[in-house]
């Protein structure tokens, strides 16, 4: 497979489970000059999941994005180098690092390819039932909690379906923060571990999500609050 250069090549990987890569990325990843990935350990795990070896790796991530991403750029341009873009999981450049470079490269007139393929977003809208013909994704609630309760407050107020994410460790404080700010009757679709043997998804209201996740271990989550208008039969 032969790859434009200079171009930027954002790759989706799996979001759990290592077969829901398509044939196309793997092919990206193999033939890619550069390998840009957010940490060095998980980048060489799937490299090396895929049989891929001896690439050139470089670090974006929230730590360095806003300082590297130009000189990363023109590295690519001045080396006439195909780059692929992926993040710890997912689709790249949608609450994760990556979005800058891409729109350095519009802004330098250097092509940039996206690689479709799995999004813990789309996954969990797949097992969600929602008719909605729209909703709203706002990535991750503020760290800090009285600013997250405010957020949360003014989403509950929303007539259509918001998506979010939050880290793992946050999931229980957050599920508590629902609770509080949007009340017991308030619907919800919790989906954790999506792809991966512990997956689990359950649409209902959020006394009864908490209750069913206690025992839960910390993992990757997707929520979507609905509407109030929404009810669960």
């Amino acid at each position: 497979m032969e790859l434009i250069k200079p171009a930027l090549y954002p790759v989706s990987v799996p979001i759990g489970n290592y077969d829901d890569i398509t044939l196309r990325a793997i092919n990206v990843l193999k033939n890619a000059d550069l390998i840009i990935g957010e940490e060095r350990s998980t980048t060489e795990k799937l490299l090396k999941k895929y049989d891929i070896h001896n690439k050139e790796i470089i670090l974006l991530n929230e730590h360095n994005e806003t300082n590297d991403a130009k000189s990363i750029l023109l590295s690519i341009i001045q080396n006439n180098l195909s780059a692929a873009l992926f993040s710890e999981a997912g689709t790249p450049c949608i609450a994760d690092p990556g979005a800058l470079l891409v729109n350095l490269c519009h802004e330098y007139h250097i092509s940039v390819v996206p690689i479709p393929g799995v999004s813990s977003i789309m996954t969990a809208l797949m097992a969600s039932g929602l008719v909605n013909d729209s909703f709203k994704f706002i990535g991750f609630l503020s760290v800090k909690k009285e600013i997250r309760l405010k957020e949360l407050k003014s989403l509950n107020s929303e007539q259509q379906p918001i998506i979010f994410l939050e880290t793992p460790y946050r999931m229980r404080p957050l599920l508590n923060d629902i609770e509080k700010v949007c009340g017991k009757n308030k619907n919800l679709i919790f989906a954790y571990k999506l792809t991966q043997p512990e997956e689990f998804i359950i649409k209902s209201n959020i006394v009864d999500i908490i209750q069913k996740t206690q025992n839960l271990r910390k993992g990757e989550f997707v929520i979507i609050l609905l509407p109030n208008t929404t009810k669960n039969h």
